[in-house]
């Protein structure tokens, strides 16, 4: 049997929509939706993160899911908007019929707005009472944000980390979520494609990027890595649990699985990128705010 990996989750924004900088396949077809669902499981991922915003992604992995046996093992993170525990209990109801299964592992918030009240905190620990959800928490952009969510007692955290975004490690995040005992999910390992592309090709509105893409290929180079590998890796190095990745098709499942199980992140490459994009501008490592070519 194949061993679980433990730190991957598949994230599962590419199979519902067109998603990501890097992407130029848009959506993929049903079929090689699935096929990267067998993929991941094959491989021995069994977390998979997705939303009810993700387009036709929850219905896809239903879809997956009622055509396999893996109801007992197969944990599903969504996440919602809802404010109160009737608007999230009936969230939380959509995407499990949906998904074709009878609790989620984690129901997180993704909402900028108000997330941390002491109302709707409140409502999230009432729906984890009803059993809908196993666990409850937040996924997060800013680093006041993390820390925010360590203060609210929560299960599980979601954020944004990658070579080029190190914001949290400022921050104390990681130290702190030790003490915490919550669960954290760092996503966005290769930065919605930017770590992946070849710098010529980026648009004008991120140009500003390029000096410390070109430098972070040639330092992946000197170290025999390519920046795919380099950037999982880095991602994985990190003190969160679970590192979320997406991918659009089943060879790239494969291809991060074959990097996780087979290579090691060099000490030197790790404290050189940590030393080099610590302090990168919020115009690079936060795609919300990345400025549309007009």
């Amino acid at each position: 049997m194949t061993p679980v990996v433990q730190k991957l989750v598949l994230g599962t924004a590419q199979l519902g929509m067109p998603y990501g900088l890097a992407n130029r396949t848009g959506q993929p077809s049903r079929q090689e939706a699935s096929l990267v669902l067998d993929v991941a499981w094959g491989g021995g991922i069994r977390f998979f993160d997705t939303a009810s915003a993700y387009g036709s992604a929850e219905e896809l992995i239903g879809e997956w899911i009622e055509g396999h046996e893996v109801t007992g093992e197969v944990r599903i993170v969504s996440k919602g908007t809802a404010k109160t525990v009737d608007e999230m209990e009936t969230e939380i109801r959509g995407s499990l019929k949906r998904l074709h299964i009878d609790r989620l592992d984690g129901y997180l918030l993704h909402s900028k707005e108000n997330m941390f009240a002491n109302e709707r905190l409140e409502a999230l620990r009432q729906v984890k009472g009803t059993g809908l959800a196993t666990h409850v928490g937040v996924s997060v952009y800013e680093e006041n944000e993390a820390l925010s969510a360590l203060e609210a007692d929560l299960d599980y955290i979601q954020v944004p980390y990658n070579a080029f975004d190190q914001r949290l490690e400022r921050a104390d995040f990681f130290d702190r979520a030790e003490a915490s005992g919550a669960t954290i999910f760092a996503r966005s390992p290769f930065l919605q494609g930017l770590l992946l592309m070849v710098p010529e090709a980026l648009p004008p509105h991120l140009a500003v990027a390029r000096p410390h893409l070109e430098q972070f290929i040639e330092m992946s180079q000197r170290h025999n890595l390519s920046p795919l590998e380099a950037a999982l890796l880095f991602a994985c190095s990190s003190r969160a649990q679970h590192i979320i990745f997406g991918a659009e098709s089943q060879v790239q499942v494969g291809e991060v699985l074959a990097i996780v199980k087979n290579k090691a992140m060099p000490v030197d490459l790790l404290e050189e990128i940590r030393e080099s994009f610590q302090n990168l501008d919020s115009s690079i490592v936060d795609p919300r705010v990345w400025k549309k070519q007009s």
